[in-house]
């Protein structure tokens, strides 16, 4: 019957909008959409950041672009990284250094994975300098923000 035609006609267009919009959309269970922090990393300021992780530990180095004071963050400017990270498709993470002369640093935020597929870190930093004294705190601790692009795999990055 008639009836029956347009129905399955119907049918026939449903099922093809169906598969095309599945081409169109992004596919959110894909490898590719799942942030991960393994890898060489590049700041905004040409810092450089290697991470590792097993599990929720993340361990590698940072090599710093800039310093709060010409020689604190050593000759080579880099310190080891241990930190925590996340599960799930865009985790968070969590990590810090001990710079040779006695500050720390530590980040805190959560790896993106933006459109087209690059990955990006968006990180809020601490740094802790050295006081000398207790009158001196008062300015010992500065704040900001980093963000770092995926750049490629730990295995490919000379020396690290």
């Amino acid at each position: 019957t008639m009836y029956s035609v347009v129905c399955a006609s119907v049918l026939v267009l449903v099922a093809f909008l169906i598969v095309a919009a599945q081409q169109l959309l992004p596919n959110r269970n894909t490898e590719a959409s799942f942030c991960n922090v393994t890898g060489q990393w590049h700041s905004e300021l040409g810092s450089l950041l290697w991470l590792t992780t097993v599990g929720p530990e993340v361990r590698g180095v940072y090599q710093t672009a800039v310093e709060s004071a010409l020689g604190a963050a050593g000759h080579n400017h880099q310190a080891k990284i241990v930190g925590v990270v996340g599960e799930g498709r865009q985790p968070t993470i969590a990590f810090s250094v001990l710079w040779i002369k006695g500050s720390c640093s530590a980040w805190v935020g959560q790896c993106f994975v933006l459109p087209g597929g690059s990955q990006v870190l968006k990180t809020l930093w601490m740094l802790r300098s050295v006081a000398e004294t207790s009158l001196d705190n008062w300015d010992s601790t500065r704040l900001g923000e980093d963000q770092f692009i995926f750049v490629g795999d730990v295995e490919n990055a000379s020396g690290h």
